[in-house]
């Protein structure tokens, strides 16, 4: 069955590509993932000459579907000519579903954002109007952009539950009070009826690594793992510069990894888990605990008075300026985090790890001398002597622009073949 182009054209039937097809396909792929990349990188990754990529990049640019400009090289006043996506191939939505936080970003295929928003999600709402919500805020972000629905190409959602990525489906949300309203939710179909363009479904932790992969400090490394901390712990493994999965989707369950048989009960229904030990929440709730039992703190004045309204920017502030149980909630994270990053080590010999997430973006140098001294002491020495261990550079809004940047990855095979195909109906056109 023949498809439809975005200008209604038909598009031939789907066949192999021919040798030059994938060629450019491949380049409009690699300018893509890493916008302003010049011809001499582009032959560098592809293996051809820059000769074959000048050819190429002629190509793509007289259909409209690139566009050059200087940008600095890093040598001191040279420029080199960067290869970006057109604007006039459409935008893409970003959208992080977090447990406390709703983020949003509009994006072109480039990953330029052109608006942004983040708001309180209220969970305890429920689903259909956590969804609801979003969806309104989804159609405001496009109206603020100035863009009009019909240019958005796709929406990409991250989730921090249990996914079915083929599927398109949320299996679990293991957080307590949660966890019935989202089982089984088929949120990829869900979003794909709302807005009537593709729609990604992924895990929010991986949507974040992708994006330190490709615009952060993980863009210097090959084999590295990405582990998250916030209110949850979740891991990304890179090999070779590719996201390695597992048979089903499911590697990267960092968090659900066993440190003390004997530890408290995880939300995942196991015991001792380290997400049950040394994540944002747990920090939170030692705090909390310690201070039902009377123990004296600067945090309850910061959080004025009110033990629910203490936040891990405020444990960490409070660390930082002497207070003893913010500094041993912190430092007893640390110790988990270290020891079981020993064990990534060992396991997996990476270049790297890199750390994220609200727990790091607060209090990134304390966690990261706290728990390099337990990674050195656990590991192996070959092994640990060679990883880098590393604060991520990416922000709390790495989540949307993460999946804004998977989305307009998955639908540049539509973007290349309406190129071909506006390019045939005007070169018919101008034979008849």
């Amino acid at each position: 069955m023949a498809m439809e182009s975005k200008n209604g054209s038909r598009l031939p039937e789907k066949t192999p590509l021919r040798k030059a097809a994938q060629t450019e396909l491949s380049v409009l792929r690699l300018i893509q993932a890493r916008p302003s990349i010049s011809r001499i990188e582009l032959a560098h990754e592809t293996g051809l000459s820059t000769a074959a990529i000048t050819g190429v990049v002629n190509a793509l640019s007289e259909r409209n579907l690139l566009v050059e400009g200087t940008v600095n090289s890093v040598n001191v006043g040279r420029k080199r000519v960067g290869l970006r996506l057109a604007r006039s191939l459409g935008y893409v939505i970003g959208v992080d579903l977090g447990t406390f936080n709703l983020r949003i970003a509009v994006t072109d295929l480039n990953g330029d954002p052109l608006a942004q928003r983040q708001i309180a999600t209220e969970m305890s709402q429920g689903r259909p109007a956590v969804l609801a919500r979003c969806f309104t805020q989804i159609r405001e972000v496009i109206a603020e952009a100035g863009l009009n629905a019909d240019e958005i190409r796709g929406i990409g959602v991250a989730f921090s539950g249990v996914i079915d990525l083929e599927r398109g489906m949320i299996l679990s949300y293991p957080r307590p009070g949660f966890m019935e309203s989202w089982r089984n939710v088929p949120l990829r179909e869900i979003c794909e009826l709302e807005f009537g363009v593709p729609c990604v479904l992924e895990d929010s932790v991986r949507a974040i690594a992708i994006m330190e992969r490709s615009r952060g400090i993980g863009r210097n490394y090959q084999d590295f793992v990405y582990v998250d901390v916030g209110m949850g712990v979740g891991a990304t493994i890179f090999i070779n510069g590719k996201v390695y999965r597992g048979c089903n989707g499911s590697a990267g369950e960092f968090g659900h990894i066993t440190v003390d048989e004997n530890g408290p009960l995880c939300c995942c229904g196991s015991y001792g888990c380290l997400e049950a030990l040394a994540s944002g929440a747990r920090i939170i709730e030692t705090v909390q605990i310690a201070l039902a039992k009377g123990v004296s703190s600067r945090v309850l004045e910061m959080a004025s008075g009110d033990p629910q309204k203490i936040t891990i920017e405020m444990i960490a502030l409070a660390a930082t300026e002497g207070d003893s149980l913010s500094y041993r909630a912190l430092s007893e994270s640390a110790k988990h985090l270290g020891a079981a990053t020993a064990d990534l080590v060992n396991l997996l010999n990476p270049q790297a790890i890199i750390f994220g997430g609200a727990v790091f973006r607060a209090a990134p140098d304390f966690m990261l001398e706290q728990l390099s001294g337990m990674v050195r002491h656990r590991a192996m020495e070959k092994s640990v002597n060679d990883v880098a261990l590393r604060k991520a550079e990416t922000l709390s809004d790495a989540g949307a622009l993460g999946m804004a940047m998977i989305t307009a990855g998955t639908i540049m095979d539509a973007v290349y073949g309406e190129g071909v195909a506006e390019t045939f109906e005007s070169s018919s056109q101008s034979v008849a």
